[in-house]
C-alpha cells in the first residue's frame, strides 16, 4: 500500500492484520483519483469514513486538499491511522475521530464536507445509512461528491444525488454521487 501521486508520491503505508480491514487497493484508489482529478483543490474540506488505514485520506492530503477528517471506531486502525499521517508529517492537516460514522454524521461537531468517502463493511447497509444522514443533516455542500466504495450489489436513488460515475473493479464497485443541493 503507497501513496500514488502528489507530495508523498510512492511513499509506503503501514497496514495490520485487523479482522474486517479490507484497505482500498492502489489500482481501485488510483481510479478513484482518476475519475475526480478534475474536483480536486486547496480548498476542499474532505471525510474518510470507516477509515481503517486512512489510506483514502492520506491520498487527499497528499494532493492537497486543506484538511481531511478520518472517522474509524476501531482503536487499533486509529492508532494505524496516526503513525501513517505522522511518518507523513500530514498530522496538521487531519482531524481524527474515533466513533461511529453516523453518530458523528448526527452530532453537532460534524462539519460540512465537500467530498466524502465511504468504505463501510461491504456486507451492510452502511452506505445506505450514512447517504441519508448526510443528506438529512445537511453534511455535505451542493456540488459535493460523495464516493462509495461497495460490494457489487449496492445502488442508491435520492432525488438530491446524481450519479457521476460508477465502475467495477473485481468484487468492488465505485459509486461516485454528486449532491444537487435540494435539501429535505
Amino acid at each position: 500500500m503507497r501513496v500514488i501521486s502528489g507530495q508523498q508520491k510512492g511513499r509506503k503505508l503501514k497496514s495490520a492484520n485487523i479482522e474486517g480491514l479490507r484497505p482500498t487497493s492502489d489500482r481501485v484508489k488510483e481510479a478513484i483519483f482518476n475519475m475526480i482529478a478534475p474536483f480536486l483543490n486547496e480548498k476542499l474540506i474532505v471525510a474518510d469514513f470507516f477509515a481503517g488505514t486512512g489510506n483514502v485520506g492520506i491520498e487527499f492530503l497528499s494532493r492537497g486538499v486543506r484538511e481531511v477528517t478520518f472517522v474509524e471506531k476501531d482503536v487499533r486502525c486509529i492508532n494505524l491511522i496516526k503513525e501513517n499521517l505522522k511518518n507523513l508529517d500530514l498530522l496538521k492537516r487531519a482531524r481524527i475521530i474515533k466513533g461511529d460514522v453516523i453518530r458523528f454524521l448526527k452530532s453537532k461537531n460534524c462539519p460540512v464536507f465537500d467530498i466524502i468517502f465511504l468504505d463501510p463493511p461491504y456486507k451492510s447497509d452502511y452506505a445506505k445509512e450514512c447517504i441519508s444522514e448526510i443528506i438529512e443533516n445537511n453534511r455535505i455542500n451542493e456540488n459535493g461528491l460523495i464516493i462509495v466504495e461497495s460490494n457489487l450489489e449496492f445502488q442508491y436513488e435520492d432525488e438530491n444525488l446524481s450519479i457521476l460515475r460508477e465502475r467495477e473493479y473485481g468484487d468492488t464497485k465505485i459509486t461516485i454521487f454528486c449532491f444537487g443541493g435540494k435539501r429535505s
